[in-house]
């Protein structure tokens, strides 16, 4: 086994009998050449995990549109090519939120993401700054993602591994470890996990790895915040056996090649 870093110039990707996508940070300041490392290394014949197809619907989260449309719950979401001052109140109406939340469609690790509240106009710049010529997606800010925080339920192989929950740190929003949140292994419920392979099922094939990112809405049910197939945390260290199901599935998969 070998790390290699996904913009490392002239890889001779042929030498490998498989590439798995496990941690290509920063991928989301140039998605286009990351893309293009995928499509490279498909085009050799390397088996890609996820594959190229599967990353390039993943990418933009304008996927989360196309789920909503499907009838999957997602957290309610506007989008827009750019922000602007004068739009900011209305976006506020529209969502029927005091607190929003405002952040890229093509991003990862919370990078470039704000809450923005309702009645503090000055505390708006660094989100106009940000998307000033930019595409983003605004939410209402989740309150049970504070008292009940987020869950993460991971499979590998379409087959249920764990899970956990992720809760921010007092007065932030962001759940992420590197920004302070607090994580911890749980037994994900029937309900979690309906929402979550029902979501799932719309991929229509074989993943080695996905994470479902789930949060509850006001009246208790759950609602997608992001389907992650690309570069996700997988918790290992929170199953004991979570590891091994990850490589097995891995041998699996790449005996169909």
């Amino acid at each position: 086994m070998q790390d290699v870093v996904w913009d490392e110039p002239n890889t001779d990707w042929t030498q490998f009998d498989a590439v798995v996508i496990r941690s290509p940070w920063g991928y989301q300041r140039n998605p286009q050449k990351f893309l293009q490392t995928l499509r490279e290394i498909e085009a050799v014949g390397t088996p890609l995990l996820n594959p190229l197809r599967i990353c390039q619907w993943n990418i933009d989260k304008n996927y989360l549109r196309k789920l909503g449309e499907q009838g999957h719950p997602i957290v309610p979401t506007l989008w827009f090519n750019r922000l602007a001052a004068d739009e900011l109140p209305h976006i506020f109406e529209q969502l029927g939120s005091a607190q929003i939340v405002v952040k890229p469609t093509v991003g990862a690790g919370a990078e470039d993401t704000y809450s923005l509240n309702r009645d503090d106009p000055l505390g708006w710049q660094a989100a106009l700054d940000a998307f000033a010529l930019s595409p983003l997606m605004v939410q209402p800010f989740v309150q049970s993602v504070v008292t009940h925080g987020e869950f993460s339920l991971i499979y590998f192989g379409g087959r249920f591994s764990h899970a956990i929950v992720k809760k921010p740190k007092p007065k932030d929003f962001r759940v992420q470890e590197e920004h302070g949140g607090a994580l911890n292994a749980i037994e994900a419920d029937t309900e979690l996990l309906r929402a979550a392979e029902g979501i799932l099922s719309t991929v229509g094939q074989k993943l080695l790895y996905a994470r479902v990112d789930l949060v509850l809405l006001e009246d208790g049910a759950p609602a997608l915040m992001e389907l992650e197939l690309i570069e996700p945390s997988l918790y290992f260290s929170y199953a004991p056996l979570a590891a091994t199901r990850f490589a097995e599935t891995l041998v699996e998969m790449l005996a169909d090649f």
